[in-house]
């Protein structure tokens, strides 16, 4: 008797186990609700504020307005002398490995001199996707980006980053 009883237990909870698994679908589900809650109320209002100051405008150059950044950066994984003096930077991220797999397809898909750097005031890793000397060439870059490559930029605005 004791035998069977232990048999319907351990089957018992075999099928809880079995029942309580989450999908894919669920954690899906999760992240949807947790997105647009973070875009919501009082998150939502911060989320709009750090998108606004993403965007924003600090220079004019040949008449067109573009986002011009000044930090102390390090190149990662390249030479430092592959950056120039105006880097345009079209992808953010806090993670090196997803800084470096873009990268990758920009130069693999896109036939990029693409780099990434670090800017460790900021935390963060951005890659360059474009890098000259001059002034409006990398403007004209950063205002459209989607005229160079065809990727999506993956920041609010693609802008300039200078030492």
């Amino acid at each position: 008797m004791t035998k069977y009883i232990n048999i319907l237990l351990v089957l018992a909870v075999a099928a809880t186990l079995w029942a309580c698994h989450s999908t894919e679908a669920n954690y899906k589900e999760s992240y949807d609700k947790a997105v647009a809650a973070s875009r919501s109320g009082e998150k939502g209002v911060l989320y709009q504020q750090d998108l606004e100051r993403r965007m924003k405008a600090n220079r004019v150059v040949d008449g067109d307005s573009i986002r011009m950044l000044n930090h102390h950066f390090n190149v990662i994984d390249d030479k430092s002398d592959i950056s120039k003096k105006y880097n345009v930077v079209v992808a953010e991220f806090k993670q090196k490995f997803n800084a470096q797999s873009y990268r990758d397809r920009l130069r693999k898909e896109e036939g990029k001199n693409a780099f990434v750097v670090y800017i460790s005031s900021k935390k963060i890793y951005c890659v360059i996707a474009y890098t000259h000397d001059d002034l409006s060439a990398a403007a004209e870059f950063a205002k459209n980006p989607e005229n160079y490559m065809k990727l999506n930029v993956l920041v609010p605005r693609a802008w300039v980053l200078t030492r």
